[in-house]
C-alpha cells in the first residue's frame, strides 16, 4: 500500500541572492587578471631578461655556483618554477656532497645526482668563513668543528655505498682525537670490488695532528683513474695499481720516520709515481719522530723523474731536515722547468738566531752539493730561509745555467747581496762560457731593505722597436739617480735637443688649437 504523504516529486533547494553573495565575500579566489597586477615590474623584467639564456648556459652557471657553496642548489630550487625545473634535471648540479650531520638532505643529493660522479667532502666549516681562523657558528649546529670517530664513520657511511661513483674524495681534520682516520677510511680499505674506486681522479688526506701510525691500503688496491693527490699526516700504502698514473702529488711526511728512512720511504714512492709532472715535498720535524719503519732503498741508486717539469721543496722555518738533502741527492729530474724553495714559517719571526743561521748554513751548502746541474731550468724561486746565506744564491747560480726567472722573496735580501748579484751575472754574461746566463725577470718582493734607486743603476735601451723614448724621459729627471741612455739606428738620442723638439712641437699645437678656435668664434 503506497504511502498517502510521500511527495511525487522533489523540490529542487534553491539559495537566495543574499546567501550567495555572503559567501562570495568570505571566499574569494582572484583570478589571473587581477592576480597579475599586483606582480612586480622588477621581478617581471629580471624573470623575462634571464628566460632568454640558453638552458645549457643557465645550468652550467648553476654548476659553478655549486662549486662554491654545496647548498646553492637548494637555492636555485627556490626561485622559480622553470630554474627548478632545469635544476632538478641536471645531475652534475648536486654531485658535491659536503658531509655532516645533516645525512637526510646528502642522500637526497646523492639520489638527484642519479649516475653522475659524486665528489665527497669532509672538510672543517671555519675553512669557508672567509678565510678567517675562527670557526664559523653554524659549524657547531652541524657537528663540524669538533668531530669523533664515530661521527666521521657515520657519515661516511652515507656515501660508501657508491664508492664506484667517487670522482674525487677530500678529508681534512684540523683538530685531534684518537683514531680518526680509521673511523674516515673504514669504508675505503675493504677488499673486493665493493672497495674499488674507478672513476676516482682526486685525493685529499689532510690531518697535521694525527697520532695514528697504522698503514691504510685504500679502495682495494684499484683506482686507475687517480691523478692527482694531496697527503699531510696520514701512512698509506703505496700500491702501483692505485698511485702509477699521478701527475701531481702534494706529500707532507708523516712524521713517524726521520733521516735516510723518511728519504727510503719517499723515494720509494716516486719510483712507483715515476709519471709525476708536478711535486711538492715537505718533511716537517717532529719531537717524538723515530725509525721503527725501516725502508731499505740501494745508496747507489736514483729515481728518474722523466716527465717532471714544476719541484717544490718546503722547509720550516730554518729547518732544513737531513731527508730533504738525501731525497734530492737521489732524484733525477733531466726536464725540470720550475724550482720553488719555499718556506712554511711557524711564527711570526721569519729571521733565524745566530745558532740557527750557523746551521742553516751549512744545511744549505750540503743542499747545494747535493743538487744535480739543472740544464733546462727557466725559473727559480727562493724565500726567507733560503736566503740566508748570499753565497747560496751565488753558487746556485753554477747549477742553472738557463737560467730566465728568478725570484727572491724575503727580508733577507738587501742592497749589498744585490749588487754582488749583478756582478755575478754581468761577469757571466760577459765570458765566452758555453753557457752565458741571461736573466729576463729578476723579482724583488717583500725585501724591505732594498730601496728603488738601488735596484737599477742605469737603464740601456738599443734599437727597441715600439719604446716611447719621450715616456723613458720620467726615469731621467727620477730623483732615485738612474742613468739613462738610448739608442736608436745605431746613434745615441740626445735627450736636451729632445726635450727641445717635444717644447716646441707642443707649443705649435697649442698655437694651432687657439688658432682654430678663434677661427670658429668668427664664423660664428
Amino acid at each position: 500500500m503506497p504511502f498517502t504523504l510521500r511527495r511525487s516529486k522533489r523540490k529542487e533547494l534553491v539559495f537566495s541572492r543574499s546567501l550567495v553573495e555572503a559567501v562570495k565575500s568570505k571566499i574569494f579566489v582572484p583570478n589571473k587578471k587581477d592576480s597579475y597586477v599586483y606582480r612586480s615590474p622588477t621581478l617581471r623584467r629580471q624573470r623575462s631578461r634571464y628566460s632568454h639564456l640558453p638552458a645549457e648556459l643557465l645550468a652550467y652557471i648553476f654548476i659553478l655556483g655549486a662549486q662554491d657553496d654545496p647548498l646553492f642548489p637548494i637555492t636555485i630550487t627556490h626561485v622559480c618554477r622553470s630554474w627548478r625545473a632545469l635544476a632538478l634535471q641536471t645531475p652534475s648540479l648536486w654531485r658535491i656532497v659536503s658531509l655532516d650531520n645533516r645525512l637526510r638532505l646528502w642522500n637526497e643529493y646523492i639520489r638527484r645526482s642519479r649516475a653522475c660522479t659524486l665528489d665527497i667532502r669532509l672538510v672543517p666549516q671555519s675553512r669557508k668563513n672567509n678565510g678567517s681562523s675562527s670557526p664559523d657558528p653554524r659549524s657547531r649546529a652541524h657537528g663540524r668543528y669538533y668531530l669523533a670517530a664515530q661521527s666521521v664513520q657515520n657519515y661516511l657511511h652515507c656515501a660508501a655505498p657508491h664508492i664506484s661513483r667517487w670522482r674525487s674524495l677530500e678529508i681534512e681534520f684540523q683538530h685531534y682525537a684518537p683514531y680518526l682516520w680509521n673511523g674516515a677510511l673504514s669504508a675505503c680499505c675493504g677488499y673486493g670490488p665493493s672497495s674499488y674506486a674507478p672513476q676516482l681522479e682526486s685525493l685529499t688526506l689532510i690531518n697535521p695532528n694525527n697520532d695514528d701510525t697504522n698503514e691504510f691500503t685504500l679502495f682495494g688496491g684499484y683506482a686507475p683513474k687517480l691523478r692527482r693527490v694531496t697527503l699531510n699526516g696520514i701512512r698509506l700504502t703505496w700500491l702501483p695499481d692505485v698511485f702509477a698514473n699521478l701527475s701531481a702529488l702534494d706529500y707532507t711526511h708523516h712524521g713517524f720516520t726521520r733521516g735516510r728512512d723518511a728519504a727510503a720511504e719517499l723515494l720509494y714512492m716516486l719510483q712507483i709515481s715515476n709519471r709525476l709532472r708536478q711535486l711538492k715535498v715537505s718533511i716537517p720535524s717532529r719531537a717524538g719522530a723515530h725509525s721503527s719503519f725501516p725502508f731499505r732503498f740501494p745508496a747507489e741508486d736514483s729515481v728518474l723523474l722523466a716527465h717532471l717539469t714544476e719541484l717544490s721543496i718546503i722547509i720550516e722555518d730554518t729547518n732544513l731536515p737531513s731527508a730533504l738533502i738525501q731525497f734530492i741527492a737521489h732524484v733525477s729530474i733531466p726536464n725540470i722547468h720550475t724550482l720553488h724553495l719555499m718556506v712554511k714559517p711557524t711564527t711570526n719571526d721569519t729571521r733565524p738566531s745566530r745558532a740557527g743561521q750557523s746551521d742553516i748554513s751549512t744545511r744549505l751548502r750540503q743542499f747545494l752539493k747535493a743538487l744535480p746541474r739543472l740544464y733546462t731550468l727557466r725559473r727559480l724561486e727562493l724565500e726567507y730561509a733560503w736566503l740566508s746565506d748570499p753565497r747560496f744564491i751565488f753558487m746556485l747560480l753554477h747549477v742553472v745555467p738557463s737560467l730566465t726567472h728568478l725570484t727572491l722573496r724575503g727580508p733577507h735580501i738587501t742592497n749589498s747581496p744585490l749588487f754582488e748579484l749583478c756582478d755575478i751575472l754581468r761577469a757571466r754574461y760577459r765570458s765566452s762560457s758555453k753557457y752565458p746566463l741571461i736573466l729576463d725577470v729578476l723579482e724583488l718582493d717583500r725585501c724591505e731593505h732594498v730601496t728603488a734607486g738601488m735596484c737599477v743603476r742605469a737603464v740601456h735601451v738599443k734599437d727597441c722597436v715600439g719604446v716611447d723614448v719621450l715616456a723613458l724621459r720620467r726615469l731621467k729627471s727620477n730623483p732615485s739617480g738612474v742613468r739613462l741612455r738610448v739608442w736608436r739606428k745605431g746613434e745615441e738620442v740626445d735627450f736636451g735637443t729632445l726635450n727641445a723638439k717635444a717644447t716646441a712641437a707642443k707649443r705649435h699645437r697649442y698655437h694651432q688649437t687657439t688658432e682654430d678656435s678663434y677661427v670658429s668664434l668668427s664664423t660664428y
